[in-house]
């Protein structure tokens, strides 16, 4: 709000920023403007700061800005949901103790209990119970990913939407990210919103993007959709007013050219993805998760493709060349071994049943037949 004001920050200057995430960007800016560029962190139930981190070059080429390390006569536990630390780079919930912490909830003795706990590592410790999602990367600084109230459940998986949305942001030519969880049950998937870092080159690639976070996040958490966009709308206090992110396209959308199926093969299977997913028409060389086609999709494409055509396509498919020009390529390729098993197995039990001579004649006769061998 200073910079959008006018000001342009004075090189004498510490700057102490805390109450929400620092964007990189805002971190570079600063960094530009003032001495020294501090980021602050921790709740008002442990009397404000827990943690600092003072900001770098090194810092914010990371991507995502850290929270740093807990401050003098503070402590800080990362912990899972069986109370227990978690290693470096899983996430988990930040429990804070030390003389920061605050006794508790005035006239409030349920909520208290529930949010000021004993600390299971020290007697005579009390944590407070914050709500974030943190983990501690290698170099020994936490990074904050979302609050534990930010967590959605897309396909049995509780996932953090923040930990997507670092994971996008340490990505080339993205410059900010945001994610959400589209519908419900079933049929629930990720979406992601990208502000690319140079407006005029637009978004990478969907196929792209997902290919460089296989690389960071298991499969469940890659989003199904990829949404380019100039700027999240935001509430009157300047936070993300995620419900007004524009609806994603119900017909899903495609990086490529439309191509006809080529043939009947194709044709059903374009038919059958089309259904499960739910769009107007698919194409043969559209990416099946690019329509916003999800691993459980993949799998019911499959069961009635096995109806269908009595050929079962491995799920990896799928994943190795996603388009129904491929799909279509290995039902047909199943399709005439099958063919030439079934003969192959005619002709034994044709032979089973003829004797050593039998079958010497008719070999002999194949060969002296014109045009045989």
């Amino acid at each position: 709000m200073l910079f959008d004001s006018g000001w342009d920050g004075a090189i004498g200057l510490k700057v102490l920023c805390g109450g929400e995430a620092m964007p990189t960007e805002l971190g570079i800016r600063l960094l530009k403007s003032c001495r020294e560029v501090w980021n602050m962190f921790g709740p008002t139930e442990t009397t404000i700061w827990s943690t600092v981190q003072r900001l770098d070059e090194r810092v914010v080429e990371c991507g995502t800005i850290p929270i740093g390390r807990p401050i003098a006569n503070t402590v800080v536990r990362v912990l899972d949901g069986s109370g227990r630390p978690t290693p470096i780079g899983v996430p988990g919930e930040l429990f804070i103790g030390g003389a920061g912490v605050a006794r508790g909830y005035l006239g409030r003795a349920e909520l208290t209990a529930d949010r000021f706990v004993a600390d299971p590592f020290d007697p005579l410790g009390r944590l407070y119970r914050t709500g974030d999602v943190v983990r501690w990367r290698a170099d020994g600084h936490l990074e904050y990913i979302a609050r534990t109230d930010d967590q959605v459940k897309v396909r049995g998986f509780r996932i953090e939407l923040g930990e997507i949305e670092s994971a996008l942001r340490g990505l080339d030519g993205i410059k900010d990210a945001v994610v959400v969880a589209d519908g419900a049950g079933a049929s629930a998937r990720l979406v992601a919103y990208v502000i690319p870092s140079d407006p005029s080159a637009g978004m990478s690639p969907a196929g792209e993007l997902r290919a460089a976070l296989q690389q960071r996040l298991p499969e469940y958490m890659v989003p199904a959709r990829f949404i380019p966009i100039d700027a999240f709308p935001t509430t009157p206090n300047r936070k993300i007013d995620r419900k007004a992110l524009p609806a994603p396209d119900p017909a899903g959308a495609s990086d490529t050219e439309h191509v006809e199926p080529a043939d009947d093969v194709e044709r059903v299977v374009a038919g059958m993805v089309a259904e499960t997913l739910g769009v107007d028409r698919v194409g043969a060389v559209d990416n099946f998760f690019d329509l916003g086609g999800q691993s459980l999709h993949a799998m019911s494409v499959l069961a009635k493709l096995a109806d269908t055509f009595g050929v079962e396509v491995p799920l990896r498919a799928f994943f190795v060349d996603p388009t129904v020009r491929n799909i279509g390529a290995m039902l047909r390729a199943d399709l005439v071994n099958g063919a030439q098993v079934e003969r192959v197995a005619k002709v034994r039990a044709r032979l089973a049943l003829m004797s050593p001579d039998e079958v010497s004649a008719m070999l002999a006769a194949r060969r002296a037949g014109p045009g045989q061998s």
